[in-house]
């Protein structure tokens, strides 16, 4: 279906989309209708290549990671969906405040002083990711909710099929010429057909949370309040951290991060989820503050919040795309982000092999290696971030001391805001080498963890400007071509990644 032609009445209305009927084939078929893949599939579909959605769930459905990252907005502005998330009424969310030593202040990231873009938002995630899922079916993707791909058959290396459930049970298979893996944490294809997901064990963590009505506002070091800013904290006795995420209808999520084993043994202590939830929120004074004379208005949650990378996030014909190809822990809440990337790199990757643009292997190469060190590094400056947080006694962030405290924050914003990975050619070229030179300071402390991802780009001098083979958003001297018509894999010398400014 070309972009802009009217839809079936089925795919029109929200209320009426389909949930059972597949075509028997497609050009590209998205598995997961999260941000990842109705991002995929939008980018696809604005192009006029045929794509096909399955999602298991019928949405709206709830999910937690409610804080976007400033890479969002033009993102969504360039698929033209930023207007109506605007217009959603989500809380707007200009900064962040990370309280990772507990007698220090906590470390500020400003989005108003150091980034291209203002604010982000923190949304209902089943709000939000409905609002993307409908408009890739107003582009033109094929959407179908409550279809479960429940396996993929393959000619050699390269997927060629998959069997789908519908609600009703009925089974049916629809081929494809490209498979975008965006299944979220169950990796339909890295955990189940590959089996080579790869998990990260120093990261292999709980988080337990819930949402409270009529809590106090964040506050800064001057007592001003800070209304929308994402807070996180150290627990007094360094097991892990907390989150307070402001969410639209007075509402707070707060939420605790601590690994599996600590927890564990806390709930057997404590005996429920509730109860121990209660006690590990004692651990966190600030958010026990904000709290305090709030209501408490849904249940408590636990969720797996372990971190893992696939070995390859593409081959022959596929492309891996979000949760499914990797998860790193909440700290900075950048999922949605490396859920954006993935998407325009399948998106993009797809596009130039489908027009010929550069041969197959290439362009598979782009994608993993896009994404490979876009996750290396943000979980080297999680790494760096988790030994502080854990360390209480003394200061073990590389280059700061008690008097200079804020300047971690300062130097790690433009990777933990994702505009490495989005805006690199708009960010000053001395703030991004020093952001990238201290990502590497903190690579040398963390040598001696085990990382799953390749740490060279680290240990590789960032010496080069704007035409350094390897700058950021570069590939091997490759960039995704970002305009829409267009999208694509270019040559470093053509068109960069970066999107028109948003309206």
């Amino acid at each position: 279906m070309a972009p802009g032609a009217a839809l079936p009445d089925s795919e029109a209305d929200p209320d009426l989309v389909e949930v059972s009927a597949v075509p028997a084939d497609t050009r590209v078929l998205v598995i997961g209708g999260g941000p990842a893949g109705s991002m995929a599939a939008t980018l696809l579909a604005r192009e006029g290549i045929e794509v096909t959605l399955a999602e298991r769930e019928r949405f709206p459905r709830y999910h937690i990671g409610e804080s976007l990252v400033t890479s969002a907005i033009p993102m969504l502005d360039f698929v033209g969906v930023l207007p109506e998330v605007e217009r959603h009424g989500f809380v707007k969310k200009y900064d962040g405040f990370f309280r990772v030593k507990r007698d220090e202040h906590p470390g500020h990231v400003d989005f108003r002083v150091r980034s291209k873009y203002a604010y982000s938002y923190q949304v209902d995630r089943a709000e939000f990711d409905e609002i993307l899922l409908r408009h890739a079916a107003r582009c033109g993707a094929h959407v179908r909710e409550q279809t479960t791909v429940t396996g993929v058959d393959f000619d050699g290396d390269r997927p060629v099929a998959a069997t789908v459930r519908s609600a009703n049970g009925g089974a049916s298979t629809i081929s494809f010429d490209h498979l975008i893996d965006a299944s979220g944490q169950s990796g339909l294809l890295s955990a189940q057909c590959l089996r080579n997901r790869r998990a990260e064990e120093a990261f292999a963590n709980v988080a337990v949370g819930t949402y409270f009505r009529g809590a106090a506002p964040y506050r800064d070091r001057d007592g001003r309040p800070r209304p929308g800013a994402f807070f996180m904290e150290a627990l007094t006795d360094g097991s892990g951290w907390a989150w307070a995420i402001p969410l639209r209808g007075d509402r707070l999520s707060v939420g605790i991060v601590m690994h599996r084993d600590v927890f564990t043994a806390r709930r057997a202590e404590s005996g429920s989820p509730e109860a121990t939830f209660d006690a590990l929120l004692l651990a966190a004074p600030d958010i026990t503050g904000l709290v305090r004379r709030a209501e408490r208005i849904e249940k408590v949650r636990v969720w797996r919040d372990y971190s893992y990378f696939a070995d390859r996030y593409c081959g022959p014909g596929f492309r891996l795309a979000g949760d499914a190809a990797g998860f790193i822990d909440p700290l900075f809440s950048t999922g949605v982000h490396m859920a954006f990337l993935g998407a325009l790199s399948a998106a993009a990757t797809i596009c130039s092999e489908v027009n010929a643009d550069l041969p197959a292997p290439v362009l598979e190469r782009f994608h993993h290696r896009c994404l490979s060190k876009a996750y290396t590094r943000l979980i080297v400056t999680v790494a760096g971030f988790y030994r502080q947080l854990r360390d209480q006694r003394a200061i073990v962030l590389p280059g700061v001391t008690s008097e200079n405290f804020q300047l971690a924050f300062d130097l790690i914003q433009p990777v933990v805001s994702g505009n490495v990975d989005l805006n690199a050619t708009r960010i000053d070229g001395e703030v991004l080498d020093r952001a990238m030179r201290y990502t590497t300071d903190i690579a040398l402390e963390l040598h001696g963890l085990r990382l799953a991802q390749d740490i060279e780009p680290f240990e590789r001098a960032h010496t080069g400007g704007r035409g350094g083979a390897d700058h950021f958003g570069t590939v091997e001297d490759l960039r995704i071509r970002m305009e829409h018509g267009k999208l694509g894999v270019s040559p470093n010398s053509a068109v960069a990644l970066t999107p028109p400014s948003p309206r």
